[in-house]
């Protein structure tokens, strides 16, 4: 296969490259969604930009853009419509390659966890990025720890950006310190020759085999997604998302926390992680409770309560 070639840019160059280049990119992605302009963010923008089914977007150079997971049918249409080639999610839940196949949208799927970009990860997002058609968006679920260490360390071992500009980049993005591991991954970042760099797409699968904790994680924060919209509508079908039920969603918390009971790689975990579990299945059924009974104002404080518990637990194994 023949990979398409470009000259590694030195450091003095990248920020030329990228003002140079920024213009162009903007006026080539500008796309329409249902009858809506839109245009993605620049290079120098501070703030990330909200676009139709696509949240927390960041470009990291041109053709290079980081954000959350699309949202449907409308996440996967504003990128077809705004000229991406290639997606690359680096979550653990599965893409909607089908339909992303049908708008000319090439998927790959290469997950990481809080815990830091290994060298292997880094040189196959490097490679990607080197090899795949442009313009290329990364994501996980929210767009703003793994989708921003991904694409970051990716493009410094490409040699695309700078430790520092990557840095930047991603604190555009709101990567948070709680994840150090990210950051030390991005800081051991060293450019690669070419020839380490060349590679067969065809090595990189749509749709990657992802352990049973790596999955239950991705499906407790989609539910937990679901369980935000609803509380902002009182605990009623919203409008904009008649899919979603209340009393679905927290069954279905409760469901995922319990199966963690039998999955091999969380029965590993310690006894301190395996008392967290119980009580977050505890809390879950409390909080499924009070939604079938109505209780919003208690099924308000039993949702933060399960949200508290994740935050501490995912502190003391998840992020380190």
């Amino acid at each position: 296969m023949m990979a398409r070639r470009f000259q590694i840019p030195t450091t003095l160059t990248l920020a030329a490259l990228a003002a140079v280049s920024m213009t162009a990119a903007c006026t080539q992605l500008e796309g329409r969604v249902a009858g809506q302009t839109v245009i993605p963010p620049a290079t120098t923008a501070t703030a990330p930009a909200e676009l139709p089914g696509l949240h927390n977007v960041v470009a990291y150079g041109a053709d290079l853009y980081s954000g959350g997971a699309p949202q449907g049918a409308e996440g996967l249409d504003a990128l077809a419509n705004l000229g991406i080639k290639t997606v690359v999610s680096v979550d653990g839940a599965m893409p909607d390659v089908d339909y992303a196949k049908s708008r000319g949208l090439r998927y790959i799927h290469l997950p990481i966890s809080y815990d830091g970009v290994t060298e292997e990860r880094r040189k196959q997002y490097a490679q990607i990025l080197y090899n795949s058609p442009r313009p290329i968006y990364m994501h996980c679920h929210h767009g703003k720890h793994r989708s921003a260490s991904a694409l970051g360390t990716g493009a410094v071992t490409a040699g695309l950006l700078t430790v520092a500009q990557a840095e930047e980049r991603m604190l555009v993005s709101g990567t948070s310190p709680t994840y150090p591991r990210l950051w030390e991954s991005l800081r051991a970042c060293r450019p690669l020759p070419a020839a380490e760099l060349e590679s067969d797409l065809r090595e990189f699968v749509s749709r990657a085999t992802v352990t049973g904790l790596v999955e239950a994680m991705a499906n407790i924060d989609v539910v937990f997604d679901n369980l935000k919209v609803l509380q902002k509508s009182e605990w009623s079908v919203p409008a904009d998302h008649p899919d979603l039920v209340a009393q679905n969603e927290s069954q279905q918390l409760h469901a995922l926390f319990k199966d963690l009971v039998d999955d091999p790689e969380s029965q590993k975990l310690p006894a301190h992680y395996q008392g967290q579990l119980q009580r977050a299945i505890s809390d879950a059924a409390a909080l499924d409770a009070a939604v079938r009974r109505k209780d919003f104002a208690e099924a308000a404080r039993l949702f933060a309560t399960v949200k508290k518990g994740c935050k501490t637990c995912h502190a003391d194994y998840r992020n380190r």
